[in-house]
């Protein structure tokens, strides 16, 4: 496969500038001597493969794998969830990208094995990276996690060595590169980089990644605010590169920051989560796009019992918000529902969410929260019903007797709720009212089996493994 990227000599010095933006990155100082000194046999090549070529490890739809050994039969199987394959599609990025669009990330992940191996990265020395390929394994690294394949992730990376050498800065072939400043390693693949051993149970490791990453971005605004270019070398050439930069470069650091974050919460270390939310507070303070963290603080109070401060917390988030907006009133409404429920107030919670529908039929959050708040005032039949309607599409819905459909409270017009809390809800409340449950959990699973792409995890249904007899 060609390489499709631009010939340096078709870059203006606008477009030049704009790549300096997004590719920009700081080299260890080991690297930075090497690419000054143009030594190249210091350090081995950066040669990413594939480490279970041509293909990964699991290319198999989840959902129809698991109704392939529930029925022990293909064929039931397919009429119940047919699925679109990598030979399905043409065999490029276009494909590539019909496959992700459609959610069907097995197979996008078969896909870009394919075309990873044409660009020589199947073979057992690897090959060079370029920046397509770059991206390219972006995306296979990226659906690696969305498919939770974490080893086979960390061991690809591996051939990455430390996103460091010198051969993955532009500064490193300034013939083929002419003009290029910075990295051809993506921003998100150092971030996926940094993060992926809290996947595999390193979480420590990860936040100390994280931090590296944040050290370094920190450096890079420094450098900006001080009127030079983000590796400090040069000056600005102009106040828009400068603000537009420092605007990208501080949702970058706030980016980082809401991944540890992230870890913080999974671990219960809410001090941590709390201390996290202000230092992003005030990263987004000079963008003005800081006051939406109050309420974050007021969701992470909640999940430890301090409803008054939450409380404070959800009033801070809403201040100068235009009070007549529909969002406005949106969010007023769901953060006193999360007041009430804190306080126990059940039914006060569930007329909030009742005029949250009112304003805004397809929010599922509220749709979902109204089902919990049901179930916890004893109407578990109606807190189903509600669960049920968000997850069923509009022409699968049940009619009266009378042949009207009826209508909840989500707008069912819309396009299921697929989303695993939902699903995960529904199966509690199935397993809470029914001795039949796996019966019922089973039947949700063959309808959401069949809808199109990979929309919600197995797990989510709450049924146990099926094994090959």
């Amino acid at each position: 496969m060609d390489d499709p990227i631009l010939s340096v000599t078709e870059l203006s010095e606008a477009e030049l500038q704009e790549l300096r933006k997004t590719d920009a990155w700081l080299p260890s100082e080991a690297t930075r001597r090497c690419l000054l000194e143009g030594d190249k046999s210091a350090f081995n090549p950066t040669m990413p493969r594939i480490l279970a070529p041509p293909a990964p490890i699991d290319i198999t739809d989840p959902l129809r794998r698991e109704l392939t050994l529930r029925y022990r039969s293909e064929s039931k199987a397919d009429s119940i969830r047919p699925v679109i394959t990598a030979d399905m599609v043409s065999q490029d990025t276009d494909g590539l990208v019909d496959l992700i669009r459609g959610r069907w990330f097995h197979a996008a992940l078969d896909m870009t094995g394919r075309l990873l191996a044409a660009c020589g990265h199947a073979s057992e020395t690897g090959a060079e990276l370029t920046p397509f390929t770059a991206q390219l394994w972006l995306i296979r690294f990226v659906l690696l996690k969305q498919t939770q394949q974490y080893e086979l992730l960390e061991n690809e990376l591996s051939t990455f060595d430390r996103l460091d050498n010198p051969d993955v800065y532009f500064e490193y072939d300034p013939i083929a590169y002419k003009g290029r400043k910075g990295s051809m390693i993506p921003f998100s693949l150092r971030l996926l980089h940094a993060e992926l051993p809290h996947y595999l149970k390193r979480s420590s490791e990860a936040l100390d990644r994280l931090y590296f990453l944040s050290a370094v971005v920190s450096r890079m605004i420094t450098n900006l605010t001080s009127e030079y270019t983000e590796d400090g070398r040069d000056n600005c050439p102009s106040e828009d590169y400068k603000i537009s930069s420092l605007m990208l470069w501080r949702r970058r650091e706030a980016k980082i920051l809401s991944i540890c974050l992230s870890i913080y919460l999974s671990l219960k270390d809410y001090p941590s989560a709390i201390d996290t939310v202000y230092q992003m507070i005030e990263k987004l303070k000079p963008l003005g796009e800081h006051r939406f963290l109050y309420g974050t603080l007021g969701r992470i109070y909640m999940g430890f019992g301090d409803v008054e401060t939450a409380e404070k917390m959800f009033t801070e988030a809403l201040v100068d918000l235009p009070p007549d907006l529909k969002s406005t009133k949106v969010q007023r409404l769901m953060f006193n529902a999360m007041v009430q429920i804190g306080y126990g107030r059940f039914d006060d919670a569930k007329r909030s969410f009742r005029e949250v529908l009112q304003l805004d039929p397809t929010n599922v959050t509220a749709a979902n929260n109204q089902a919990v708040c049901l179930h916890f005032t004893s109407q578990i039949d109606e807190s189903i019903r509600i669960l049920e309607s968000l997850t069923t599409p509009f022409n699968q819905q049940p009619f009266e007797a009378s042949g009207r459909q009826t209508v909840p409270r989500f707008d069912t017009t819309s396009p299921p709720a697929l989303h695993d809390t939902v699903i995960s809800n529904l199966a509690v409340l199935h397993e809470a009212e029914s001795d039949r449950s796996q019966t019922k959990k089973l039947r949700v699973l063959e309808r959401i089996a069949g809808l199109a792409g990979e929309n919600v995890s197995f797990s989510s249904f709450r049924l146990p493994n099926s094994t090959v007899p």
